[in-house]
């Protein structure tokens, strides 16, 4: 997701429902009125039941109607508020394979401030022809289309069915199947068949629809050939074809770095949007103007195009891995943000990430825990992706540190995982104890300060230094006595003492460009 506003995400569910369900298919059909704004669709969802079922919970914003809900091909009774469908069955549901079917209309809320503020969102390209996009991660994708809306249960595959007026194009996640012209109520319609198949967020389930023009080109990847398409307004083709050029090094770079790209099957697709982007799986929303940066703005030189690189990097980290509850969020955004640093590694240079890296640090806040139920503010994006980078200087071993980050995707693909999860697998690969580093950064809010002053006794200078941390805090941190010389320290909680091999006061310097410290000198 775009960096700004932080979400949350809606879960109506009982621990016990949890417990008892698990999705495995969406088979979502979808009739647009784009005029008066309005859908008609239904949805069958299928679902394994792993111990006997009472009721039922499916989550639908207050604003659609439900005409019907069938299950074994017959209606049962249901109840409707506070955006949750109730069904109570007369007989309990035995474990295996189930089928029902939601049967609905309405108009879905308009967004206010997309994608932060959600909703669908209704627009026009320059010719008068309708731009609609959606973008639900705040909402949930139960403002648009009855599902579980629950990050922790991922069906493991989707199929949309769209029907639009026969003049536009739809565009959604995975493979476009097969399209139709139709007539309904006199009116001539196009149907638009598009089938995801790798486990998916619900909140990345997206529809597109436009006059869109669509190139396409292949990467010859890790994994053979993979499919690049790009869905543009016509407006804006000839500009598409010229920018969307940075699309094949970023992928190479990042299967580099992450390993193969996770969804080849569905391949890779990039389709302009009436608001600035979304990392939508394998359908990922552009709207960033065709602009150098975040709509023009990037620090010096840096100017490649913020939203396609942020949010290409989800494929791997939230697409892929994917987070199982809200307060796991900086997950997805840290390493997200991590691998712009990257990107500008590659491209750049070292110094330039040192760059890009202190122009993300300028923006942390420090107010609260990146690991917190409630996202009030953006360090789970800046400071997350320092945290990150602190980590690959306590490795002292890019090789190693990258065979961490790749091994990440290796081990947990397709999964959920939660910040547990990520805390052992990088423990695994060092003997030093990061307990505290990851208690100070990950549930505490304030930085660690590494305080500190300098001695003179009989012309020997004297490093007097200690963390200001949390109890216990603990991480080595990298000290310059002259260009040459690098040096490793220890600090601790209690005040430690080390001659220093310098000439002058000034010869002394914290590598703060490694690490994500204050630094404070005084007595």
């Amino acid at each position: 997701m775009t960096k700004i506003l932080i979400f949350v995400l809606f879960s109506s569910f009982s621990y016990s429902q949890i417990e008892k369900i698990d999705v495995t298919f969406y088979d979502l059909s979808l009739l647009f009125n784009l005029e008066e704004k309005h859908i008609i669709g239904s949805n069958k969802i299928h679902f394994t039941v792993k111990e006997k079922l009472d009721y039922l919970e499916i989550d639908l914003h207050d604003n659609f109607t439900i005409d019907s809900i069938l299950i074994f091909n017959k209606k049962i009774k249901f109840n409707h508020s506070n955006k949750k469908i109730n069904i109570s069955f007369e007989s309990s549901i035995n474990p295996g394979q189930h089928l029902i079917e939601v049967f609905y209309n309405g108009k879905p809320k308009l967004a206010i401030n997309p994608p932060w503020d959600g909703g669908f969102v209704y627009n026009q390209d320059k010719y008068g022809n309708h731009w609609v996009g959606v973008a639900c991660q705040g909402l949930g994708s139960s403002a648009w289309w009855p599902c579980y809306d629950v990050l922790h249960d991922e069906p493991d595959s989707m199929r949309l069915t769209s029907i639009v007026p026969k003049n536009l194009n739809v565009v959604s996640n995975g493979n476009l199947l097969h399209t139709k012209d139709t007539i309904i109520d006199e009116l001539e319609k196009k149907i638009f068949v598009w089938k995801n198949s790798f486990p998916i967020n619900n909140y990345n389930i997206s529809v597109n629809i436009a006059d869109f023009m669509h190139f396409s080109d292949t990467l010859t990847g890790l994994e053979g050939e993979l499919n690049l398409d790009y869905y543009v307004l016509r407006e804006n083709y000839r500009s598409a074809l010229l920018h969307f050029k940075q699309v094949k090094p970023m992928l190479h770079i990042f299967e580099e770095k992450f390993g193969p790209y996770p969804f080849y099957k569905d391949g890779y697709a990039l389709v302009e949007t009436p608001y600035l982007g979304m990392e939508h799986q394998t359908c990922i929303s552009y709207g960033n103007q065709y602009k150098k940066g975040y709509l023009g703005q990037y620090p010096s030189n840096i100017d490649f195009d913020f939203i396609i690189i942020h949010e290409t990097a989800h494929e791997w980290w939230g697409n892929s891995i994917s987070m199982g509850c809200q307060s796991d969020m900086w997950i997805h955004e840290s390493f997200a943000t991590y691998a712009e640093a990257l990107y500008v590694e590659e491209i750049y240079g070292y110094d330039k990430m040192i760059k890009y890296l202190n122009y993300q640090k300028n923006k942390i806040k420090n107010l609260k825990p990146i690991k917190s139920e409630s996202f009030s503010s953006t360090d789970m994006y800046y400071k997350g992706s320092w945290i990150l980078h602190s980590l690959r200087s306590i490795f002292a071993d890019d090789l190693l540190w990258f065979k961490v980050i790749k091994n990440l995707q290796n081990n947990f693909k397709y999964q959920i995982v939660d910040t547990y999860d990520i805390i052992n697998h990088i423990q695994n690969y060092i003997e030093y104890d990061l307990t505290y580093f990851f208690n100070q950064y990950l549930f505490n809010s304030l930085l660690p300060t590494f305080q500190y002053y300098i001695s003179k006794e009989k012309n020997n200078f004297y490093l007097n230094y200690k963390w200001n941390a949390i109890e216990n805090f603990d991480m080595p941190i990298l000290i310059s006595q002259s260009k040459e010389d690098l040096t490793w320290i220890y600090p601790k909680n209690n005040w430690k003492k080390k001659q220093l091999m310098i000439d002058e006061k000034s010869d002394f310097v914290v590598l703060k460009d490694l690490f994500l410290v204050d630094i404070k000198e005084s007595k």
